[in-house]
């Protein structure tokens, strides 16, 4: 079963008493389930306006990187209790030397999927050929535009013609990974929704596997917010069925956010607290007291009585 299909099983489980219920029998059977999430700099080469790295403020209090001696005691730590790790999580992984091994430390600990997101900037044909003879099962590439002019001033000093260049490179190399998963991310507003119907007429040469429609966020970028009036619901529309219909033609997995307008900082903030969600960058490390460069996972778990902690998440709420 990949990771999708779990996926799709935990949107269908809505009750938390059966969600926590099985996290805590996956903790005491010793099994796989850890989520990570890994930050290995904190630093990004753009200033997106909807990111937070476009805020001189926040970006100040942003900075740190593991060595790359930091790699294997990580992977000794939580590797081998985790079933999916994604390297990039707000902020740019190919800024980082070491990617390839912290996927192939990934593979060797047995994670089953092992994922990147970037966007794609600062990726050559030799940084791509070494994630994926390391083992990389899926590069998620945000993109936030159609249009050059678009692109370049959402993703403020992206280059369009570089990332056509990457996509290209990916799309060539793919071939030699069957299983390999490229994912394009398009993150919505009100200045690129219109250019969602020419969409794979730039995109759909490149060979993707999964195309997601992305609402914005309030996440401290210049850009905040979006004013859902009728022309950009008509829009939002016209474009997504037009786009349900390409993706089933070419064979792209369409994720599609249905309600626009829902509250994604809640959505967000109650998955950061599921007991499989765990964040790692180089200024912080998971449960605060949890001392990755002493002792592993199962070591806390019963130093602290973890096992208690998660039963308890059982009949709460």
């Amino acid at each position: 079963m990949n990771i999708y299909s779990l996926q799709k099983i935990n949107q269908i489980v809505k009750l938390n008493f059966v969600k926590n219920t099985g996290f805590w029998l996956f903790h005491v059977l010793n099994k796989k389930y850890l989520a990570i999430y890994l930050d290995p700099v904190l630093s990004c080469n753009l200033r997106c306006l909807s990111c937070y790295f476009s805020n001189d403020e926040i970006r100040k209090t942003l900075n740190g990187v593991f060595n790359e001696e930091d790699l294997p005691r990580i992977a000794q730590a939580v590797f081998g209790r985790a079933l999916r790790l994604q390297i990039g999580c707000g902020a740019e992984p190919t800024l980082y030397k070491h990617n390839a091994k912290i996927i192939q430390l990934g593979k060797e600990y047995g994670i089953q999927h092992v994922s990147l997101t970037t966007n794609a900037n600062l990726l050559t044909e030799e940084m791509i050929k070494s994630y994926l003879a390391a083992g990389l099962d899926e590069m998620t590439i945000s993109i936030h535009g159609v249009k050059k002019e678009t692109y370049e001033y959402l993703m403020n000093k992206a280059s369009f013609p570089k990332l056509l260049e990457v996509l290209e490179i990916i799309a060539r190399e793919k071939q030699k990974y069957p299983k390999f998963i490229l994912r394009l991310n398009y993150t919505i507003n009100n200045l690129n929704v219109n250019e969602l119907k020419d969409l794979f007429d730039v995109y759909g040469k490149f060979g993707m596997n999964i195309l997601q429609l992305r609402a914005l966020r309030n996440i401290g970028g210049e850009i905040r917010s979006v004013d859902t009036d009728s022309d950009f619901q008509n829009s939002m529309n016209e474009a997504v069925k037009l786009l349900k219909t390409q993706c089933k033609a070419n064979g792209v997995s369409f994720i599609n956010h249905k309600e626009f307008m829902a509250n994604e900082d809640e959505v967000e903030e109650k998955y950061m607290e599921s007991a499989s969600y765990c964040y790692i960058s180089p200024k912080s490390f998971w449960e605060d007291d949890f001392k990755w460069r002493e002792e592993t996972f199962n070591e806390y778990s019963k130093r602290t009585n973890y096992s208690a902690k998660l039963f308890k998440r059982i009949f709460k709420n």
